[in-house]
This record gives structure tokens, sequence and C-alpha cells, in this order.
């Protein structure tokens, strides 16, 4: 690395995106975390992983991360054999989180890396410099950085393609075209979105080309076609079911955005708003408006090399139910315009005034990786709550709790009485999952009698349906044993069967402790720091997660 520069940009972005790298384990909060860690393992008993809300391949890599786990842990004498690897993942996956983890980190040092080498092949390099610490300090690609995802990894596919495709224009030779091709399909085939990079480099290849080479182009196509079977190749395979995994995805992310009426590009204000408010701040996101600019001015075939994707890109979450991880795969051309930005300040002004600009864009996302930081480092009160359970309810005691809340550890009889409620205690039989289960909860203590609240498909958990429940008063729960529930108030406003049941709870029990992320108890307290949201982390949270009270069924 010839630029000592870069060289400290990286340490300051490795700092940000290790420190509280494993937060909440062993256990996980972010449900998309445990979703796509059991698909990536699930392959070593079936390649196919079944599911196709993503495309295959980023299961795939996820599975070697884990093989490389493996044999690094056998090599220093943590595993001795496959079957003791396997059981540590349901004793404590500490492990196969954090190296999931640290594999998203990697990818955000590298897209850091090519990012500054097409900045200073383009605009020079006080451009790129600028574009890279700009990188390093963004709020949503440090945060993100933290989550075993797709997000960040796709910032590096979209730049690896730009590179792929700036070959064009000084080797507009066949194998250059064989190479975008290649670059698209690796991105098609870890995330749909990318799709995008499609449209991105014919518009590119008209501009450097001028209209000749259409055959290149359907080269490209094909290249790229065969690239994402070839790593996703399921997703053709199993195109009906993918389909219809799509569509109930599109649903989710499209058609909620969409529901309250508004037709034209309903969430783009919000993602402005979040990239002004947290991901960049409001100095540096005029730096890229200005970025924008100076490069339409500069050079049309630059603004359709670094733009087009953006432009695309942009429009399409427009459309999607507002998630900020979605900015991910454009950071690069966001910090690349401005750093352009930055290198004509330094044009007209000097050097001093145009870093000097760069370091103050820099305070108002560093204050934010700082203050999520320090939430990720400290402790979910999810956990806190576990910790209060296990001191002060005795081995045994019998709790309702919702899903996605208090990782209670949940008793061999609990899983058992549950295998048999659901008629699935053949899985025993299998020494798959529940049987790990079963063998984790024998061997440890204090462990609980655990029902659930709401609806679910995990065979070792008995369901119970809130309006039910809510009916009769909470008295299908008191005949079930239960003497104590756990409420995780939800992030949002309240459905109204849970709103029901939180004031049945109210009528019915007793509070015996309530754990709050927040620093002040509030009439109206800001919303808490959650893994799937995009409220900012203030600095008057104390902890991240939601606010957590444990009543006992019966008044005393």
């Amino acid at each position: 690395m010839r630029d000592p520069w870069l060289a400290a940009i990286l340490v300051l972005a490795a700092g940000l995106r290790i420190y509280g790298l494993g937060h909440g384990l062993p256990h996980v909060y972010n449900p998309d975390e445990v979703n796509i860690i059991a698909r990536a393992l699930s392959i070593a008993r079936d390649p196919n992983p079944h599911y196709f809300l993503y495309p295959n391949f980023f299961f795939f890599l996820l599975f070697g991360v884990m093989g490389g786990l493996f044999v690094v842990g056998r090599l220093v004498g943590r595993y001795g054999n496959v079957a003791a690897f396997e059981a540590r993942f349901f004793e404590d996956p500490s492990d196969f989180y954090l190296a999931g983890r640290l594999f998203g980190v990697l990818c955000a040092l590298a897209t850091i890396v090519l990012t500054y080498r097409l900045a200073a092949k383009h605009f020079g390099r006080t451009a790129a410099r600028a574009a890279a610490l700009f990188m390093a300090v963004a709020y949503f690609h440090v945060r993100d950085s933290h989550y075993l995802k797709h997000d960040v990894p796709a910032g590096l596919l979209l730049v690896l393609a730009l590179t792929a495709f700036d070959r064009i224009r000084e080797d507009p030779r066949i194998r250059s075209y064989v190479v975008s091709g290649l670059a698209m399909g690796l991105a098609f085939a870890t995330h749909y979105y990318t799709i995008f990079l499609a449209p991105a480099f014919v518009a590119y290849h008209l501009v450097v080309a001028r209209f000749r080479g259409f055959a290149k182009v359907l080269l490209t196509g094909a290249v790229a076609g065969a690239t994402f079977f070839a790593l996703s190749p399921f997703v053709v395979i199993d195109l009906p079911i993918a389909i219809d995994h799509m569509m109930a995805n599109r649903q989710v992310v499209v058609d909620r955005s969409v529901s309250d009426g508004a037709l034209f590009l309903p969430n783009l204000p919000a993602y402005v708003q979040f990239m002004i408010q947290q991901g960049f701040g409001y100095l540096l996101f005029a730096l890229v408006v200005v970025g924008w600019v100076l490069m339409a001015r500069r050079d049309r075939r630059l603004l359709t090399l670094w733009g087009t994707f953006p432009l695309l890109f942009f429009l399409f979450i427009g459309y999607t139910f507002f998630a900020g991880r979605y900015l991910n795969p454009i950071l690069p051309s966001l910090a690349g315009a401005a750093g352009l930005a930055v290198a004509w300040l330094s044009e007209r002004f000097g050097q001093r005034t145009a870093w000097a600009a760069a370091l103050l864009a820099c305070l108002q996302p560093l204050y934010n990786d700082i203050q999520v930081d320090r939430l990720f480092a400290g402790e979910d009160t999810r956990t806190l709550a576990k910790e209060w359970i296990e001191d002060e309810l005795p081995d045994g005691t019998s709790l309702a709790l919702q899903s996605y809340s208090v990782p209670v550890p949940q008793s061999a009889q609990s899983i058992r009485e549950s295998l048999a409620h659901n008629d699935t205690l053949d899985e025993l039989e299998r020494k798959g999952k529940y049987s790990h289960l079963l063998s984790v909860a024998e061997a440890n203590r204090p462990t609980y009698g655990l029902f659930f609240l709401g609806r679910g498909d995990e065979k070792n958990r008995t369901y119970f349906d809130y309006q039910e429940v809510v009916a009769q008063e909470l008295k299908p729960l008191a005949a079930r044993g239960v003497e104590a529930i756990v409420l995780r108030y939800p992030p949002g406003p309240m459905p109204p069967p849970v709103k029901a049941f939180f004031e049945s709870v109210a009528r019915n029990g007793t509070r015996l402790a309530r754990i709050t992320p927040f620093r002040e108890e509030r009439e109206h307290p800001p919303h808490p720091y959650m893994d799937n949201e995009d409220w900012p982390a203030r600095a008057g949270l104390s902890h991240k997660g939601p606010l957590v009270e444990i009543w006992s069924l019966e008044k005393p």
C-alpha cells in the first residue's frame, strides 16, 4: 500500500467497524442474521437452500467462510471434529456469527480500497483520499458492517463492476466485455437488486462505443447470465418457487411503500432525509451534490459510469419500504462524487481549505458512528432481562413471552412437551437441530418452561394466540402453569391484539422488573435503537434493544 493516508483511513475504518462487532453474542437479536446463517449452514445437508428471497451465492460464500472457521478451529484445537463443530453452534454460536460479521468488515475495507483506486484514476489522489475517508465514516456503512447481511458486500460488488466497465474505455476488446459480464453475474448472484448494473452497463457502452459493437453487449449479457446460473443455480432450477418467494418479498418491500396512497417515489424523501441527518450529515451530503454537478460538467463518460447505477437504484428504492441499509450499494459512487468536490475545492482554494471542509464534513457521521459503536459494545436490554430472570426466578419457572424477545434458556421438559404438542417428537430421532437443543438444555441450569405468544413454526415452541388469551383474561396461560410474563414493547405502534394483551397483563399481574434502554424515564421517550430499524443511536440511550418488562401472572 503506497499511500500512507489510505493505510491510516483503513485503520480508522476497521476500528469503527470492529468495535462492538460481537454485540449481543452469544444471542442474536437481528432475525435476518439468524435466517441467513441458518440457510448457509443448511448447505451441509442440502446444497439447495430452498429459500429465494436472496440468490444462492451469498449462502454458498458464507458456507465457505464457516468451512474456513472449522479448519482454523481444528488446527488450534477448538473443535475436535465436525460433530463437535456442529454442536458448538447450538451451545454458543458466537464463533459463527463473528466469522460472518468479520467477513462483512473485510468486504467493507476492500470496498474502500477499490473506490480509492478508481477515484484516483479518474479524479486524482486528493479526491481518492477524500472518498476513502468519507466511506470510512459513513454512518450506515459503519452500522451495517456490524451485521452478517448482504448489503455491505453489495457495495464491494458495485465497485468491482464499475472497475470492470471502466476497462472497456481503455481496452475495447472482447475480454473486457467478458470481465464485465463476470462482474455483473457475480453481483446478480449475490443480490437481486444489483440487476440495475445491466442497464448501467448498456448506457456506459453506448457512451464509450458510440452505439457500435452491439454484439459485444449481447456477449456480456450471456456471460452475466451464465455466471449467475453457475453461482446461483437453484434460482433457475426451482424457478416457480423462486418467483413465489420474490413476489412475497415484493409485497413486504414494495407494496407497503405505496400503501398510504402516494404513488410517485413515496419513500425517496425518507432516504434523502436519512442521508442528511444520519448517514452523511449536512455538509458531506452537500459535497456529494456538488460532486455530481462537477462530474456532469466535466466528463459525460465518467458521469455515466459513476452515476447511472445510483440514479436507477434511487428510483427503485424510492418505491421500497424505507430501509437505510439499501444505501450501501451506492456508497462508492456517492463517496467518489464527494471526493471530486474536495479536489475541486483544493484547486480553487488550496489544500488546507479543502481538507478543512472534508474534516468538518466527517464530524456529524463520525459522531453517529461513536454513538452506535457505544451501544454495540454494551449489553442489549434483552440480555439484561435474561440475566435478571436467571438471578431472580427459580430454575424451572414457567414463562410466557413473545417471539424475538428475551433469550430465556428453555428446559428439556419444555422442549419435549412442545415437540409433543406439535406432533414432532420424531425430530429427536433425526439427531438434528432439536436433539442438539435438547442436549444443551439437559446440560445447563437454570432453564425454564416457555410458552410463546403469537404465531410461529418453531417445533420446540408452544404458541398461544393473543386474542384467545386476552378473551379469557390470561386463563389459558395460568392453566398451563405460567407464573411470569415477559413483555417486549414493540418498536412502533402496537397492533391491537398486542396492545390488548399488554393491558390484560397490567390488569391481572404485578410488574417485577423494568429494563429500559433510556438513560432517563420520560412521558414520551424517543425511539430505542433496534437492529432492524433506522432510528438514530441517540446519546440519551444507555442500551440497545427494546423496553422490557417482567410481570408475575398473579397479584400477591
